[in-house]
């Protein structure tokens, strides 16, 4: 990483956090774009702010303090999407548009993450998961958008000589204060956050549904990795990764750890299927783990490195 300047598009928001961390940590010279300056100690970070949606928000940027790659995170998540389609397709699709045209004028590498939303409702398959080279057909204007932000990407690639690498994440969880703010569209993997940080808080968890559904949730250390190396990798035979963990957990698994760190938690979690969210894994990662060198931190370390993050609020470990 010494030497390189990676912007980072939504890098004030909860896997931007993450994603800036590990990428300093590495050595990268980081600038960071989005709609507030970041939480974060580290003076050297750069901050532009501004609205991706601007067309040439990004080209002077780039230009001037010469980029050699964009992490585009920045994005609208999955339910605040479903309630608002329109701004939604314009923040996510019409965004993207305007990252890979401020990539192509530079002919730079753009990190995308997108979604195993792309999958859409799929059926029982191999043991180890769905595949990068299975069928792809979203039933979410998200998992649309994110499918067809994948495709225009694949197309600068092609047609323009631009570096585009899509990650496919599952359930992304980890500390995001959720204990200090109120969520207007939690997702799933919120619910898991929630069920972590409002207890260790002292406050009550009620989620309606979705308490035996499993789920590839990925803690948000290992997206940070992987993205990390993503900017790095170099002969890659595969452009498109799952970014996940590789096996299935629970919401009552996430509730029956954090009890053991707190026996008075108040938490009810429904059992009936969310079913807003048709696919959730498992998926393969063995592309990530063969040609990124990814490697998922196991389940329990996770959540040991979350709980003490939240109780040392929010400070990295």
């Amino acid at each position: 990483m010494k030497g390189r300047r990676i912007l980072v598009t939504g890098g004030t928001g909860f896997i931007g956090r993450f994603a800036m961390e590990a990428l300093a940590n590495a050595g990268a010279e980081l600038l960071c774009f989005g709609r507030r300056p970041p939480e974060t100690n580290r003076e050297e970070i750069l901050f532009f702010q501004g609205d991706l949606t601007d067309p040439g928000a990004l080209v002077p940027i780039v230009r001037d303090k010469e980029v050699d790659t964009i992490v585009h995170l920045a994005g609208f998540g999955t339910t605040r999407v479903q309630s608002n389609p329109q701004p939604g397709v314009m923040v996510n699709v019409m965004g993207t548009s305007n990252v890979l045209e401020a990539a192509r004028m530079a002919k730079l590498r753009v990190i995308f993450t997108s979604s195993i939303a792309v999958y859409g409702k799929v059926g029982p398959r191999r043991a180890s998961g769905v595949g990068e080279d299975d069928e792809v057909n979203p039933v979410t204007v998200y998992g649309a958008g994110k499918l067809l932000c994948e495709k225009i990407g694949q197309a600068y690639a092609q047609n323009y000589g631009v570096m585009f690498v899509a990650l496919r994440l599952t359930a992304v969880y980890g500390f995001t204060n959720l204990a200090g703010r109120e969520v207007e569209h939690p997702t799933f993997s919120d619910h898991a956050k929630r069920v972590i940080e409002l207890p260790l808080s002292g406050k009550p968890v009620l989620v309606e549904t979705g308490g035996r559904q499993p789920c590839d949730f990925v803690y948000v250390k290992d997206v940070a990795q992987a993205i990390a190396k993503a900017c790095t990798a170099e002969h890659l035979e595969h452009r498109v990764f799952n970014i996940g963990s590789g096996e299935l957990r629970t919401l009552k698994d996430f509730e029956q750890i954090v009890r053991h760190y707190k026996t008075d938690v108040d938490v009810t979690i429904g059992e009936e299927p969310n079913l807003a969210y048709p696919f959730m894994g498992p998926v393969d990662i063995s592309l990530a783990i063969d040609e990124l060198g990814y490697k998922p931190t196991p389940f329990l370390e996770c959540i040991h490195d979350y709980i003490a993050i939240t109780q040392n609020k929010g400070a990295l470990s």
